[in-house]
């Protein structure tokens, strides 16, 4: 029997409505879904007014006759219409297949449940904090620095025992499944950050249903354009909106969608309680750019693809690791759950961490087409250095474990320029040599 009070019934409808052979929306619908009905207004104010006492007594118990989220209404830190609109928009982007199947089958009732949060680490804290309780264990895959960094303080701190292991290995992950029985979760980001290390959706969900644990997937480096987790036998889907979703580098924002029981139960009484709501104002902006989502994203990775095989038969680069080259060791699995290879390329230099720190230094300066800095999906081409910048928390152990080297260089790639950025990073690598 699970750990939790709503995985049966999770189950039932996970299985009807969510899961399914289609790995993607139609690229037509799901750009229409992208652009939506307009934009909302901007309802910057902290606190809304009722018609009467019974309305605000309504709202106060989740009850909205109108038919919009009731706490969306009463104050902003539990919710608000702008960011209510955009929360609408992602729903559709990562579940308009539930929302069309439950529909066909009459369904009344919600399955899924969505959160727009403050950043993208605040959806990850706000979903652990609620799933997971002291004497509980997780299984872990290879995650951003920040992520990797909450797990082990919630081991430290509050006793919830963090196994980090290959996610990408189901039989060490099924292993690990049967000597640990406290474990309640697995959670993996997919591709992984900076390796682009794949999971396999499909495989691990398998093992999660046998122990009637979740599955929770970060689709922050695909976005629902490229990946959509529901579709492959995820439970709970994270990202982190400052990335892909916006676009511009010009709001932190993330987001949790999960089963409706746990979200409305449990997830939602520590998002009020903790404080992760965004702003409206960064909601309409998130609002605003998730219209162009695809079509950037179409290009970026266009882009990337050809970057990374440049990369990849440069005499000068000893690694270059890109999902859709031959060379990936998953080619065939990202073939099979991504529309296409993202815009993410990691590569090692030879000359190794001297040769890289040269490079990172070039596009440092402001004549180069490169900005040096830690993020990502932006249409400014980002490029850093994992070991030291957005995973240098990480234990040095477990930093060669996941395979993240000193000479690694990791790269976003943004909209300047196919061949505007091969060039530069041709120039580049030769100064780093010279």
């Amino acid at each position: 029997m699970s750990h939790y009070d709503w995985w049966e019934k999770w189950m039932d409808r996970k299985h009807r409505y969510a899961k399914t052979e289609q790995v993607f929306m139609d690229e037509g619908l799901f750009n229409a879904k992208s652009v939506g009905t307009g934009l909302p207004s901007i309802y910057q104010q902290s606190t809304f007014s009722f018609q009467n006492v019974e309305d605000g007594r309504s709202r106060f118990l989740g009850v909205s006759p109108s038919g919009e989220k009731p706490f969306a209404r009463i104050y902003t830190r539990l919710g608000n219409p702008t960011t209510e609109y955009l929360e609408k928009i992602m729903f559709q982007l990562e579940c308009q297949h539930i929302i069309d199947n439950a529909l066909a089958a009459d369904e009344k009732e919600p399955t899924i449940g969505v959160m727009v949060t403050s950043s993208g680490m605040g959806a990850i804290s706000t979903c652990i904090m609620s799933l997971l309780s002291s004497g509980d264990e997780v299984i872990v895959g290879t995650v951003y620095g920040c992520t990797d960094s909450l797990f082990r303080h919630m081991d430290e701190k509050y006793g919830v025992k963090a196994h980090f292991i290959d996610t990408s290995n189901l039989e060490k992950v099924a292993e690990t499944l049967e000597q640990h029985p406290k474990i309640r979760a697995i959670y993996v980001e997919t591709p992984e950050n900076p390796t682009l290390k794949l999971n396999d959706i499909r495989g691990l969900s398998k093992l999660t249903e046998q122990h009637e644990i979740p599955l929770i997937a970060d689709n922050t480096f695909c976005s629902p354009y490229l990946q959509q987790p529901y579709r492959l036998g995820a439970d709970i889907v994270i990202h982190s909106m400052t990335k892909y979703v916006n676009g511009h580098s010009t709001s932190v924002a993330g987001i949790m969608l999960g089963p409706w029981d746990f979200m409305l139960n449990h997830a939602f009484v520590f998002y009020k309680d903790l404080g992760a709501t965004p702003s409206p104002f960064d909601s309409w902006l998130n609002a605003q750019n998730v219209q162009d989502l695809a079509v950037r994203q179409k290009h970026q990775c266009t882009s990337a693809e050809k970057i990374a095989r440049f990369l990849d038969t440069h005499p000068m680069v000893s690694k270059t690791i890109y999902p859709f080259l031959d060379s990936h060791p998953q080619h065939q699995l990202a073939k099979r759950q991504m529309r296409m290879g993202g815009a993410m390329i990691s590569f090692e230099l030879k000359g190794g961490y001297d040769a890289a720190v040269k490079l990172m230094n070039y596009f440092a300066r402001h004549d180069t087409p490169m900005e040096l800095a830690v993020s990502l999906g932006s249409v400014i081409t980002y490029i850093q250095h994992p070991a030291s910048m957005t995973h240098g928390g990480v234990p040095e152990d477990e930093k060669k474990r996941m395979g993240i080297t000193e000479e690694l260089v990791r790269i976003s790639v943004g909209l300047e320029g196919t061949d505007v950025l091969i060039n530069a990073l041709e120039k580049g690598i030769r100064l780093a040599h010279a």
